[in-house]
């Protein structure tokens, strides 16, 4: 019918959802979402057990038009959240820190989402080396859209600060080892371009819907950066193994609970690739879990920078066993919850 925001309004979709609840004896709805309320009532007055899956929180832009839609939909997922047998959330650190859940305690179950271990693929690992060019001394992965609540801007505004702390960490080495010899040879290259210690490699989608003003935003920065960013455009879950095997430390400087977990997180983990994530709740878990990373304040760029730097120089304090990863993620015991579930 037509289109609010980033979202669209379907009155056909509205009939078909509540046909479709009249067929089937379990409701699975996942939130947010302004239409799962159909689903929802039309579940519990038709007698069906209805399960809501709550993913994370919608956090619109400011503005007066923003605030009324995110309230509208605030109403709406607690109206589905009150038609719910159970309530389903990744992490009871977002469940606790969330605007809705804790209104809900008693239905709360928490499951980490599946996930799968990533292949790597051989031709797309050759393509992404292609589009890197020659590799510098580090690779920094983003796996996001580009979307304002990804927080990107921060990661590209730190690249002064992990530029800076590794090339004093490389001079402090220098120092305590060179010979008269290298000190002749490090004056002679002074006045030398040093070539980029890192690049900043992000996959994923370059026109997701509703951010063009953001997007306009970032390329400013991209090209201020410019020899530092490589965008490899959106990858499909195929392709993301071979994505990991090139990047040294994965980066997710998200800056609200719209982002609420980070599968990407844990997939690069069971690559063996350390992550930085900002201090968001459930978004930090993984970190907390495996040790494999480092919790970086949200929006502060100084400090996201100090973090990348650190796991740059120092990769193998943080790097956990795929053992203990994949024990602690498990796709098979996300597997029996929900059967449990749905059997019950």
């Amino acid at each position: 019918l037509f289109k609010i925001s980033k979202g669209f309004i379907s009155w056909d979709w509205i009939v078909k959802s509540w046909q479709e609840v009249g067929k089937h004896d379990v409701i699975m709805i996942n939130l947010p979402q302004f239409e799962g309320v159909v689903p929802a009532i039309a579940g519990r007055i038709l007698g069906k057990k209805v399960v809501s899956i709550y993913h994370c929180e919608v956090i619109l832009p400011n503005g007066l038009w923003n605030k009324i839609i995110q309230v509208i939909l605030d109403i709406s997922n607690f109206t589905s959240l009150f038609f719910s047998e159970s309530v389903i959330t990744y992490t009871k650190d977002f469940a606790d820190n969330s605007r809705i859940l804790p209104y809900f305690i008693k239905k709360l179950q928490y499951v980490y989402p599946p996930i799968i271990k990533p292949k790597i693929d051989k031709r797309v690992q050759k393509m992404i080396k292609q589009k890197i060019g020659k590799r510098p001394q580090y690779i920094i992965g983003v796996a996001a859209r580009l979307a304002a609540e990804k927080g990107i801007e921060y990661l590209f505004e730190a690249i002064p600060e992990i530029e800076s702390r590794i090339k004093n960490d490389e001079f402090g080495i220098r120092e305590a080892i060179k010979t008269p010899r290298m000190v002749s040879r490090s004056n002679r290259d002074s006045s030398e371009v040093e070539e980029t210690k890192i690049k900043i490699v992000v996959a994923g989608s370059l026109d997701p819907v509703g951010e063009a003003g953001y997007k306009e935003k970032i390329l400013k920065l991209v090209e201020k950066y410019k020899k530092y960013i490589i965008f490899l455009g959106e990858l499909n879950e195929e392709e993301m193994g071979s994505f990991y095997s090139l990047i040294d430390v994965l980066v997710l400087p998200s800056i609200n609970s719209t982002e609420a977990f980070g599968m990407v997180q844990v997939e690069a983990m069971m690559m063996g690739v350390p992550v930085i994530a900002t201090d968001l709740p459930g978004v930090r878990v993984p970190i907390q879990k495996t040790h494999m990373g480092l919790i970086s304040p949200i929006k502060n760029a100084n400090m996201l920078g100090k973090s990348v730097a650190e796991v740059l120089i120092n990769r193998d304090r943080y790097i956990s066993s795929d053992c203990r990863i994949e024990d602690e993620f498990s796709i098979k015991n996300t597997i029996k919850f929900y059967q449990k579930l749905l059997q019950s």
